[in-house]
């Protein structure tokens, strides 16, 4: 591809490209800026218990440091792996504030990674659990945190009678294009809860992918 011409920034360095067939500016997406923090990913998977409670909370992650955590991706997949009895259920995910302790009964700690060697330990200031693997039907429970008055997203669970294949994806923190993604500061978070009480005769196993940015400032 050819260019027009090439634009100095104020810094003298940084160029700007231009397409000479178009005159489009050439846009590279570069990563939030993470300073001497990082970015990190975490992912959870368990089930959802035969009556398991509504509103039971099967994943949460909380700001427990001074930075920001800025979420970049929530993805959430579910597959029905066992008969039941037809339901509408969901799997509602609320932003928490006052989030002082995470939960401390029925929980697991999942384990995060960083995205590059140089960047901060993980999972830095993020304190997550997940509801144990084989599941709880009282979901977590023990932690302090006050939901926001209504769900940020929502993924939908629909049981039939037969097993479901194949699984249901929902992309939730999709705030792209230039809108303003979340961001939690101290003691702010989100956690993921089953919306209605479960009928007892199906098995769905729910997947949580988790990205998010450490930083200063935003």
């Amino acid at each position: 591809m050819s260019w027009v011409h090439r634009v100095l920034g104020r810094d003298g360095t940084s160029q700007l490209e231009v397409d000479a067939n178009y005159f489009a500016a050439a846009v590279r997406i570069k990563p939030i800026p993470w300073g001497v923090l990082g970015h990190y990913r975490v992912n959870h998977r368990c089930l959802l218990a035969a009556a398991q409670a509504a509103n039971s909370r099967i994943f949460e992650v909380r700001n427990s440091g001074a930075n920001l955590i800025v979420p970049t991706r929530l993805v959430i997949k579910t597959v029905q792996s066992a008969a039941g009895t037809a339901q509408d259920n969901s799997l509602d995910v609320f932003k928490a504030t006052a989030f002082s302790a995470v939960d401390t009964t029925n929980t697991v700690t999942p384990t995060a990674s960083i995205k590059r060697a140089s960047m901060a330990a993980a999972p830095g200031g993020a304190a997550i659990r997940g509801v144990t693997i084989a599941g709880a039907a009282a979901g977590m429970t023990g932690g302090t945190l006050t939901k926001d008055g209504g769900a940020v997203g929502q993924h939908p669970i629909s049981v039939q009678a037969a097993v479901q294949w194949p699984p249901v994806v929902s992309d939730i923190l999709d705030d792209v294009n230039g809108t303003h993604p979340w961001v939690f500061a101290n003691n702010e978070g989100f956690e993921i809860e089953n919306r209605v009480l479960n009928v007892t005769s199906y098995g769905v196993m729910v997947y949580i992918d988790f990205s998010w940015a450490e930083v200063t400032s935003y």
